[in-house]
């Protein structure tokens, strides 16, 4: 495609606080961005912490800037605000002295938002993938009060912005209350990896699998899914992912001394797709605090033709009530889950049809479809 022409935007600046190599969610939802931005005749210039760059960009229209964490980020959730609110102010100063158009601030680099107005002289695009002020417990008072100063923060900053992308309907609900209009780029796959999803064959091994694959945090917590093992010795379980909660997990794990567990760690996209074709189901949660969330690992699943089991509900829930070969349970119950997996072994003996649930991801969730639609509006702006 020809390089954009008599277009006010000839440069799209992308920002997160987090890094790709870390953070696969993150650049599973910007790269669609930056591919699309490149083909459409747009240069791009991405601002992560990671200490190497991306590479596959012809660098006449790809640059990246490196902002490598300088120290680790703190747990306690008090000093971990005020290193990201430093940390977010050092990231804007830089792309202000940047020759770029438009900028792109993503979420859930929430203190990116908050230090918006470093950047008022600037076209202003937010991208969020997730409303992580809001996922803050009502029930702690610290975290009450912040929730409540960050909602505040959080209004004013969004009005510096020319327009804003979400993830699925409640986060489109969510602003329309604050009369707002947010275009839709769902969390999916991108094509390539459709195309290996939907070159699973059957499993192999014989030995009923019970597998998740993502993030090992505080919003997943798996220490049901360990509790659910202890109860089911006869499944085999594969913990895949890495995240704060890893070594507390592993550790649980051995203490238990439970052999029908395995945790696998950060593992390449061809293993990946390897411990898809040998479960029977694929299992997911989040705690109720995140009620609004989609998890887009759940796209993989659905893709991958495996029952699926999720703990949670409203937004994940109304989105698999659309799909085929799923069960829905209560987030943070062992009873819920040990009866889901049961339930799901004895439906999976039974020759399942997963192709609707293809077609639907195929029709509706390819990453790079929905990136390029939204380019196109903000590029009308």
């Amino acid at each position: 495609m020809d390089r954009v022409a008599q277009n006010s935007i000839r440069t799209y600046c992308f920002v997160t606080n987090l890094s790709f190599s870390e953070e696969p969610t993150v650049k599973n939802r910007l790269m669609p961005y930056i591919e699309q931005a490149i083909e459409r005749g747009f240069n791009v210039i991405l601002v992560t912490s990671d200490s190497k760059p991306v590479n596959g960009f012809d660098s006449r229209f790809f640059s990246h800037i490196l902002q490598p964490c300088q120290a680790k980020r703190p747990c306690s959730f008090i000093k971990r605000a005020i290193y990201e609110w430093i940390e977010a102010k050092k990231i804007l100063k830089s792309i202000s002295e940047l020759d770029v158009e438009a900028v792109i601030i993503t979420i859930p680099s929430m203190f990116l938002l908050f230090r918006a107005s470093l950047l008022k002289n600037k076209k202003l695009f937010l991208d969020v993938r997730d409303l992580t002020w809001e996922y803050l417990p009502s029930s702690k008072p610290v975290q009450f009060v912040a929730k409540v100063i960050l909602r505040v923060l959080a209004g004013v900053s969004l009005k510096f912005f020319s327009s804003i992308a979400v993830t699925n309907e409640s986060e489109i609900e969510y602003f329309k209350r604050k009369n707002m209009r947010a275009l839709m780029y769902s969390n999916g796959v991108t094509s390539q990896q459709f195309s290996d999803l939907t070159a699973i064959t059957g499993k192999t091994s014989e030995k009923f699998t019970v597998s998740y694959v993502g993030k090992v945090g505080i919003a997943q917590n798996l220490e049901i899914l360990v509790m659910a093992a202890e109860i089911l010795k006869n499944v085999k379980f594969n913990i895949v992912g890495d995240g704060s909660e890893y070594a507390k997990l592993r550790g649980l794990v051995l203490e238990k001394k439970l052999k029908n567990i395995f945790i696998h760690g950060n593992v390449s996209w061809e293993s990946v797709v390897n411990f898809y074709q040998e479960s029977d189901v694929l299992y997911a949660q989040l705690k109720s605090n995140y009620s609004s969330a989609m998890p887009s690992k759940l796209y993989q699943y659905l893709n991958a033709s495996r029952f699926i089991v999720y703990g949670g509900g409203d937004q994940a829930g109304k989105t698999l009530s659309i799909f085929e070969n799923n069960i829905v349970i209560p987030p943070d119950n062992v009873s819920e889950l040990v009866n889901a997996i049961e339930e799901a072994k004895r439906l999976c003996g039974k020759n399942l049809c997963f192709e609707s649930n293809v077609e639907i991801i195929n029709n509706n969730y390819i990453r790079e479809e929905s990136a390029g639609n939204v380019l196109q509006e903000w590029a009308e702006l």
